[in-house]
């Protein structure tokens, strides 16, 4: 086996390495999350009605959990879009990809203020730190993907239609419209801005970015999850062979 090749398998090798890592904190992510999702001693409840308003105390924990979980889930798909182009790797990617984990890292933080209750969960800072989180796990995939499309031709598998399946072009708007969010929310948290301007301006930027999905993307062929499609039977393609050909001599 000659230097180049063992240098390939050890670069693929890493390449997975970095891409187990990334599955890792996921997972280990996910499930710290649901451990504080627990009902209380259930030995002290002698009583039906007893068990059954412990329950009811711990369904917000429920609920914000499983939103949650689908939050972080749709991230990992598409960390996972994104990941399934690559073809190398090099220092600054590793960076990004670290400051990606570091913000999906901090949704257990996020979650801490509904699961202990109590006053927190009426606090408006509580629900600042959850919308904080998600833009800034957000912009940091934001910069994955760019970096991403910026140098492809060196790390990614060549693909024409790379951006298109990435939606690059609705996704870089988050360059300039989260630094604005972060700095309504200041403005708001600081100087006593009226809330519902900055969440008026995140539902006005939701909506806007499913309109230009809907402009840019409408004809663009990607796998949709709805009800349907979990019955639904793949169907499979078969190319007709080719006939050969009959030479004569």
């Amino acid at each position: 086996m000659s230097t180049r090749e063992e240098n390939e398998i050890k670069k693929e090798f890493q390449l997975e390495r970095i891409i187990f890592f990334s599955d890792a904190v996921f997972a280990i992510i996910i499930t710290i999350m649901v451990l504080d999702v627990k009902l209380p001693d259930i030995v002290k409840y002698s009583t039906e009605s007893e068990a059954k308003s412990a329950f009811l105390q711990v369904l917000p924990k429920l609920s914000a959990f499983i939103v949650t979980f689908f939050v972080v889930g749709q991230f990992w798909m598409r960390h996972l879009r994104v990941f399934s182009y690559l073809k190398k790797y090099n220092a600054s990617l590793v960076f990004i990809n670290l400051l990606f984990l570091l913000s999906i890292s901090m949704y257990p933080f996020a979650l801490s203020f509904v699961f202990n209750g109590g006053r927190m969960m009426q606090y408006a800072w509580g629900i600042y730190t959850y919308v904080s989180i998600t833009y800034f796990t957000t912009f940091t995939e934001t910069l994955l993907t760019g970096y991403l499309i910026r140098n492809k031709e060196l790390l990614c598998v060549k693909d024409p239609d790379m951006e298109n399946v990435l939606r690059w072009k609705i996704v870089r708007i988050n360059y300039f419209v989260i630094p604005v969010i972060f700095a309504l929310l200041y403005c708001t948290i600081a100087f006593g801005f009226d809330n519902r301007i900055f969440f008026g301006f995140i539902i006005t930027y939701a909506i806007l970015i499913r309109v230009l999905a809907f402009v840019y993307y409408r004809h663009h062929k990607r796998d949709r999850i709805t009800i349907a499609s979990l019955f639904r039977r793949i169907k499979v393609v078969e190319h007709p062979a080719k006939p050969k050909r009959i030479t004569r001599k």
